[in-house]
């Protein structure tokens, strides 16, 4: 079977609703949020809240970006585990970014059930997978990571490993709940529609051209605003603004057929879970709530390729081959598979803070998941309505990065970022 290359999540419930008129006149607006994805939408409705008046542009539709077209992985880990921040930040430092993404994960969940979205919402525990003995110490260090700062794990070792995952291929993994998945498109379509009702003003199809102190122009026409939020993610250089230091790095996603049952018990003896695993470029799969297998991959060829949005067979080749060595004999169809795109910086934690040349215009970059951008969007709107500052170092995209300009300069950009993130993941 050849799957399709289409996002998966496009079809599945009442699709694509009809988009919003685009901006058609000037207007005037305390915030204008220029991004409909989780990062831009949650932003929105924090502001809302706080009783501002809220403009949100989107350049096509809300979810049409990297939040529609992603895993739907709702967790705090991402490209960084905490484990990592432990290290690299102590463990007080660490705690308090974790329960920072965390609230994005209770935030999400959160919108959910307040108002009822139909997003194929599916409790699933985490499960950080060893695929090596290497990959076993990554593992335990996650655990010991998360009980020193008092997070619940539970560590699995190459035999219990089975009672959960029903591969012979792991040597272990660190569990832990509290964690979900959904289909993010349809998360940010009703949120859409949400905050349209709330009084938020939202105009799809509205391409932002150009970006200044208390104003921004669409379409030809132009908002004016106290303040100005981009929470455009991997294409914030295209408004000039830190173009040094956001890239984005390219993963595949593809989407089985229905499975039976007794492929779904072979896979998931106990109950499904949203796995990743501790390879360089991971690998990471899940069950979506119409039974079927989601899973994710890349290369380091691909992943950070100058050219990028193409399907590529060989990847393809690769997600069957992980099925094939994770569960052998197991016959699994592939029907859709798509490529994506996320923003990154140079250590894989998010940028967001005010323009230092342009005080007015705030930014959000580099939210590596879903709950870091939710995180982050309501980050940035208590930023404008309290001044609140407390990880603004976190996320200051001046602070030191173990690549720098002198050497990007002479590497490239592509070089820099795989090279950065090459030295990042090695210190774990």
């Amino acid at each position: 079977m050849t799957p399709r290359p289409h996002v998966f999540w496009y079809d599945q419930g009442t699709g694509l609703s009809s988009p919003l008129p685009p901006l058609s006149s000037d207007i005037r607006t305390d915030v204008v949020v220029v991004g409909g994805g989780i990062a831009g939408l949650t932003c929105a409705q924090a502001l809302n809240e706080q009783g501002r008046r809220v403009v949100l542009l989107e350049k096509d539709y809300c979810g049409s970006g990297a939040s529609g077209r992603s895993s739907g992985f709702i967790t705090p880990d991402s490209e960084m585990e905490l484990s990592s921040l432990v290290r690299s930040r102590g463990p007080e430092r660490a705690k308090r970014l974790w329960d920072f993404v965390m609230s994005g994960v209770d935030s999400i969940r959160s919108n959910i059930e307040a108002s009822g979205i139909d997003c194929d919402f599916q409790v699933q525990d985490s499960l950080f997978l060893a695929n090596s003995p290497k990959g076993m110490e990554l593992v335990r260090r996650e655990h010991d990571a998360r009980t020193r700062v008092g997070y619940e794990s539970t560590l699995h070792d190459a035999t219990t490993i089975r009672s959960i995952l029903g591969s012979d291929e792991c040597c272990g993994g660190v569990r832990y709940e509290g964690t979900f998945g959904i289909n993010a498109f349809r998360y940010c379509q009703a949120m859409r529609d949400i905050l349209r009702d709330a009084g938020v003003t939202i105009h799809e199809q509205s391409c932002v051209t150009e970006v200044a102190d208390e104003r921004v122009i669409a379409n030809g026409f132009t908002v004016r605003a106290d303040a100005v939020v981009l929470c455009v993610d991997r294409l914030l250089p295209e408004f000039g603004l830190v173009p040094s230091e956001v890239y984005r790095i390219q993963t595949f996603l593809a989407v089985s057929a229905p499975l039976t049952d007794v492929q779904i018990s072979t896979i998931f003896p106990e109950s499904p879970l949203m796995v990743w695993d501790s390879d360089l470029i991971y690998q990471y799969f899940r069950l979506t709530g119409n039974r079927r297998l989601l899973l994710g991959a890349s290369s380091l060829r691909y992943t950070y390729a100058v050219r990028h949005g193409e399907v590529i067979p060989g990847i393809l080749d690769k997600m069957k081959a992980i099925v094939r060595g994770k569960f052998p004999g197991m016959k699994i169809d592939f029907e859709y598979f798509w490529p994506g795109l996320i923003g990154v910086s140079k250590d894989l934690l998010p940028l967001a803070a005010r323009d230092t040349t342009h005080p007015t215009i705030s930014f959000v970059s580099g939210a590596t998941g879903l709950a870091w951008a939710a995180a982050l969007g309501r980050y940035m709107a208590e930023k404008l309505q309290s001044n609140r500052s407390d990880l603004d170092a976190e996320f200051d995209p001046d602070r030191h990065f173990v690549v720098g300009s002198a050497l990007q300069r002479v590497i490239g950009k592509p070089a820099a970022f795989a090279l950065s993130h090459g030295i990042v993941k090695l210190r774990r």
